[in-house]
């Protein structure tokens, strides 16, 4: 159980790790190949100017979207407590993003000509716009994590699952009480996304775990059994 536990923080850490700094420098650097800063700042401006944009604003929606899953526990689904962190999170990301601009636009003038001024009609739609763009995908990254990796940053266990439970791999061994557990809950008919829940395993697991045992995948339309 102590290999588990430390296979398990390790997992969650490299996948910490892939959500707060590789996902936002993907991003930014997709930014700085396809938009137009590179002409104004060169290469090395522009990929400082986007990283800068990118990681602190993520990793600070990041912080508040964690004090929001602390709060609400397992009262409030992932999606829902992405989506208030990442509200909860838009004033601080939109001062620290003027104050970046504000910056670049003092090193690099023709800045301004791609970004709109601070107070006309159309930087309040480019803002709620962008906004709106970044709520969605912080929403979408958050659920797919969790969902495809067992990622548990903002998903904490129930706090009535027993310790070993709770530092469960979601790729460990099979045991003979777990298929019979899988068997039991597959025959209640529970759907595989209620029962990796329950498991404390990922729902991949799950669907995985019943095509090997032959067993009958309660998911909508799905009619076959084994």
């Amino acid at each position: 159980m102590e290999l588990a536990a430390h296979l398990r923080l390790s997992k969650q850490a490299l996948i910490d790790l892939a959500f707060f700094c590789g996902v936002p420098i993907v991003l930014a650097m997709l930014s700085a190949v396809l938009g137009p800063y590179a002409a104004v700042m060169g290469g090395a401006g522009a990929t400082i100017y986007v990283l800068l944009l990118a990681i602190v604003p993520w990793c600070l929606t990041g912080l508040i979207t964690q004090l929001v899953s602390k709060t609400a526990g397992r009262r409030l689904p992932l999606w829902l407590i992405a989506a208030i962190g990442a509200i909860a999170s838009s004033p601080f990301v939109s001062l620290y993003v003027y104050a970046v601009n504000s910056i670049a636009r003092d090193i690099w003038p023709a800045l301004g000509a791609i970004l709109p001024a601070t107070v006309s009609a159309e930087h309040l739609k480019s803002a709620a716009l962008s906004e709106g763009r970044a709520i969605v995908l912080w929403i979408a990254f958050v659920v797919i994590f969790h969902e495809t990796l067992g990622w548990l940053r903002f998903a904490p266990p129930n706090k009535e699952a027993s310790r070993e439970d709770r530092l469960q791999l979601s790729g460990a061994e099979w045991t003979a009480e777990d298929d019979a557990l899988l068997r039991s809950l597959i025959g209640s008919g529970k759907p595989p996304r209620a029962i990796a829940l329950e498991m404390k395993r990922t729902v991949g697991g799950i669907r995985a775990r019943t095509a090997k045992l032959g067993l009958r995948n309660n998911r909508p339309g799905d009619t076959s059994a084994g």
